[in-house]
């Protein structure tokens, strides 16, 4: 029995739903797409590739802020213009069409 959680009999009638899994695993695989990108685009751009230190000098690190900025707002007006547009994002990002496709299987 821990403290924190209570009895470990209280999760025994708990039922894993594999659909949410699958969707999980799709939205991990999306976000660490994501987060690869944007690490090798702000890294060819604002690294210097000969390195001296371990540590980043100042204006690499301020390079990296201002990249991981930009990436970020840029995916929030694409996100935002997707909902004015009331577009399908199932019909138009390549990522989303793989959703669809595996919960098309499903039913």
């Amino acid at each position: 029995m821990s403290v924190f959680l209570g009895s470990s009999s209280q999760y025994s009638h708990a039922t894993v739903d594999p659909e949410k899994i699958k969707l999980a695993e799709i939205q991990f695989q999306a976000s660490a797409h994501t987060f690869n990108k944007l690490l090798r685009r702000c890294e060819a751009k604002c690294l210097v590739h000969e390195y001296g230190e371990g540590e980043l000098a100042k204006g690499e690190s301020e390079c990296i802020d201002r990249c991981v900025s930009k990436y970020v707002k840029a995916n929030l007006v694409v996100g935002q213009h997707f909902q004015n547009q009331r577009l399908d994002p199932f019909n138009n990002m390549p990522e989303y069409k793989k959703i669809k496709s595996i919960l098309n299987g499903r039913v």
